[in-house]
Parts: structure tokens; C-alpha cells; sequence
């Protein structure tokens, strides 16, 4: 292993995480991608980490608080990013179960309340809507809700407009 090759590794890493923060299973793909060595990758993997740079228990709990309340997404999604990312899964439900129950409808609400508004519940039949109620249960599924909650946010959402 030359020292220079180290260096390029390095600054490869440093570099992908200059855009955003990373996962030590981003960076290992990320300079595997590169075609440096296994044992490099792990060198400057643990390096990242000993220095603080890298650190997935940490990278986990502001992605979920940023996808959470930025894009309104629940549990599950959350839960299938991080797996996507290659948090491990101690460090993902850690993050995951900062999220309360109260904070999952809120932001439930705050994603199907605008879908709700371009309908106008009192002018359908049973039948419409029943429908209009299974595409937001859809959309909120998709977005990664569980079922408890979509519920809870169908009655609330009906509930306030008539």
C-alpha cells in the first residue's frame, strides 16, 4: 500500500462528503467505485470514524429528522432509506424511535391536508368518497405511514370537513 495511494483515497472520501453526510457504507462503495483496495477502504473508513467524520449512529438520526419533517415521510420509508444507505439496523431503529406517535400523524396530516382541500367531501356519494379516501390512504402509504396512522388522519380529515 503506497502512501500516495492512501492520499488519493482520502481525498476521494473527503470529497463525497463535502456534499452532504454519508454513511460509512456510502463511502465504502463510494472507493470501491474508485477500484482502491479492500484493505485501504477499511483504513480509511476507520480513520474517518476515529477522527469523527464518520459516524452512522449520527448520520441516522439527522436523516430521519430531515426526511421526517422535510418531506413528510413516515417510519417505514425512513426505515427503507437507511437500509438503502447501509445504516445497520441497531443505529437505524435508534433514529426511527425518536420518532413519537403524535409527531407520525402531524406530519401525516401535514402531507394528505392539501390532497384533501381539492376535494370537496360534501358533493360526492358514498362511493366517491370512499374513493378519494383510498387514494390519500395510498399516497400516505407510498410516503411510508402505517395504517394506525392513516386512520387516524382519514377520521380527522373527514371528521373537519363536515
Amino acid at each position: 500500500m503506497k502512501q500516495s495511494d492512501i492520499e488519493a483515497a482520502r481525498a476521494v472520501a473527503f470529497r463525497y462528503l463535502g456534499y452532504s453526510a454519508r454513511s460509512a457504507a456510502e463511502i465504502r462503495s463510494r472507493l470501491a467505485r474508485n477500484e482502491f483496495a479492500d484493505e485501504m477502504i477499511s483504513q480509511v473508513v476507520e480513520e474517518l470514524r476515529t477522527a469523527g467524520y464518520l459516524d452512522d449512529a449520527e448520520f441516522a438520526r439527522h436523516w430521519v429528522q430531515d426526511r421526517a419533517d422535510r418531506k413528510r415521510y413516515g417510519r417505514t420509508r425512513l426505515a427503507a432509506e437507511l437500509n438503502r444507505k447501509g445504516v445497520d439496523r441497531d443505529a437505524a431503529d435508534e433514529a426511527l424511535g425518536a420518532i413519537g406517535a403524535d409527531d407520525e400523524a402531524r406530519r401525516a396530516m401535514e402531507a394528505a391536508g392539501p390532497r384533501w382541500a381539492r376535494i370537496d367531501p360534501a358533493s360526492l356519494d358514498a362511493a366517491g368518497l370512499q374513493k378519494e379516501k383510498a387514494r390519500i390512504a395510498a399516497f400516505l402509504t407510498r410516503r411510508g405511514f402505517g395504517w394506525d396512522t392513516i386512520k387516524k388522519v382519514l377520521a380527522a380529515l373527514v371528521e373537519n370537513s363536515g
